[in-house]
């Protein structure tokens, strides 16, 4: 069987897994009173958050049900945030609030699941513009609030296509959609007062046909800023991905 078929097949037994828990759910009282008490006891941890104009809004929104049925097809089939089949999320807490436990069902030993989510933030703050002192500036803002860093960062359309910006013909391209980076100090002051080998920090640089030669230049910055033993530290991601240019970006140069 190819391994297209193997998906398939995987994903049709676990759809006929749903459906025989949403058919035991309402013959079989006793999980069917399981599966409701435990929806409502996840329902009532759920904080609130209010906007700026003091809305009060549930930090996660789940349907209006309470047939043992439709809770069994929504709790098996789309799951919670950071539950199989991750549906509605890959993690379990997305944005700023502190790390909580959200009591889960545990499909395969049909037993609680009270572990605590990772500490780490998954969402990505990005932002790119004018020169690398102006995106310094931006990313620390986003990041003021926020308890890991993880930044990802827009380039323009000279250096996406490997270009100085004191070439000729690209100074009205020059800090356009993205950040202008030339040279490894520039690198410096992009990421200057992040502690670029910590834990808690990361990077992704969004750019294709360049990528080996900015990562080279982020590296050489972490080095030039925390000593040469920060190299192996350092985490984030870099593309190399022309198809993803030929779709998308349309900066369409192949890396070296």
């Amino acid at each position: 069987m190819s391994k297209l078929g193997q998906v398939v097949e995987s994903v049709e037994k676990y759809n006929n897994f749903v459906l025989d828990q949403v058919k035991r759910a309402r013959t079989d009282e006793k999980f069917g009173r399981e599966l409701l008490g435990r929806w409502n006891d996840v329902k009532a941890k759920i904080p609130v958050t209010r906007t700026p104009t003091g809305l009060p809004l549930p930090r996660l929104a789940l349907p209006e049900i309470n047939e043992p049925g439709e809770i069994a097809r929504y709790l098996f089939g789309e799951g919670l945030p950071g539950e199989f089949p991750y549906l509605n999320a890959a993690y379990r807490e997305m944005y700023l609030e502190p790390v909580r436990e959200i009591e889960s069902f545990e499909k395969k030993s049909g037993k609680i699941d009270r572990k605590i989510p990772q500490a780490e933030e998954p969402t990505r703050l990005f932002s790119g513009l004018m020169l690398a002192e102006d995106t310094n500036e931006r990313f620390h803002y986003l990041t003021r609030h926020q308890r890991t860093h993880r930044l990802s960062t827009a380039f323009d359309g000279p250096t996406l296509y490997g270009i100085d910006s004191d070439a000729d013909g690209v100074f009205g391209k020059i800090g356009e959609g993205g950040v202008a980076i030339d040279t490894v100090e520039d690198m410096v002051r992009l990421y200057d007062g992040f502690d670029l080998g910590s834990p808690n920090f990361s990077a992704s640089m969004t750019i294709s046909g360049p990528a080996p030669i900015i990562m080279a230049m982020y590296i050489a910055a972490a080095k030039r800023r925390f000593g040469p033993k920060v190299a192996p530290k350092l985490r984030g991601t870099i593309q190399a991905d022309i198809f993803k240019e030929v779709q998308a970006q349309n900066e369409t140069i192949f890396p070296i």
